[in-house]
């Protein structure tokens, strides 16, 4: 079965690395498509994977990047009918085989459309790769002051290869795999700039159907501290990205209170008072309730 890789990259120098060990890791790297956003200023060689292929290549110049969900949406429209889907960042390892660990765990939901995410383990350039981790599930922490929640993570009590993936509430948009459909049915906002983008991804994903899961294996790593590493907001203006923050950030409490039903909007599968009910997310209070330890209890 195909698999579209979407890849957006800001001045990523473990973009090479990340595709590289994206195509060796695959059980099937035949059945890959590879499409990178690839924003830069032209001081990266990326020619070790240019003739792969696997691999498309958008080229942008990063001065003219209006942020992630934009350069996200850039790899989305370059889509073509492959029967899945997985977003991951520039900066990520694969676990062997993942193509078809991945594809056997999402048939193990038994759902129509299922969606695997998670915060990935982690794993650092400049230090050998262990492969050590442990699968983790999406929580929220804490509120901002505009009132959108913010994630954390915390361990899956029982995770172990062969237990069934764990029903999620939120998503992940460094790791996401999905149906191919997801591409054409939630496409990405480019108007909401970082702040903001899984929360409503996960709202407008759950409205179209999609059920959220956890996979209790390391499927990926990710690298997340990359200090001194060049950043959208590093690299413009404080106007420019402020601008656009404010922007997405209007656009984001609109989708989380009165969200249109529409292409960029929520789907007509199921409603916004359902994803609320659903998630235990009460954004007018800015409160939490964690329904899926609820149930755990209850049962």
């Amino acid at each position: 079965m195909t698999i579209f890789v979407a890849i957006a990259s800001y001045r990523d120098r473990e973009l090479v690395p990340t595709v590289l060990d994206c195509v060796a890791k695959a059980a099937r790297p035949d059945e890959l498509r590879i499409a990178i956003c690839w924003q830069h200023l032209g001081d990266e060689d990326i020619s070790a994977i240019r003739d792969l292929p696997q691999v498309d290549v958008y080229e942008y110049d990063a001065r003219e990047s209006r942020g992630a969900c934009w350069a996200r949406d850039k790899t989305f429209q370059q889509y073509r009918g492959e029967d899945w889907l997985l977003q991951v960042d520039s900066h990520t390892r694969f676990a062997p085989d993942w193509d078809v660990r991945m594809i056997r765990m999402a048939a193990e939901t038994g759902v129509e459309k299922p969606i695997l995410t998670a915060y990935p383990a982690s794993y650092e350039p400049d230090q050998e790769f262990t492969g050590e981790g442990q699968p983790a599930e999406i929580l929220v922490n804490d509120w901002t002051t505009f009132g959108i929640p913010m994630f954390g993570q915390r361990l899956i009590e029982g995770a172990a290869p062969g237990v069934p993936p764990k029903p999620a509430n939120f998503l992940a948009a460094g790791f996401l795999f999905a149906p191919g459909s997801f591409a054409t049915e939630v496409p990405y906002d480019p108007d909401i700039y970082f702040h903001g983008e899984e929360i409503t991804l996960a709202l407008r994903a759950f409205t179209w159907g999609y059920d959220l899961f956890h996979p209790t294996e390391v499927l990926t790593w990710h690298y997340y501290i990359r200090e001194d590493k060049p950043r959208h907001w590093s690299d413009h203006a404080a106007e420019d990205w402020a601008r656009l923050e404010e922007l997405s950030r209007r656009r984001v409490l609109y989708m989380l209170h009165s969200p249109p039903v529409e292409r960029l909007g929520i789907g007509t599968v199921r409603t916004l008072r359902q994803f609320i009910e659903h998630s235990g997310c009460n954004f007018v209070r800015r409160s939490w309730t964690d329904t899926l330890a609820q149930e755990l209890v209850l049962l």
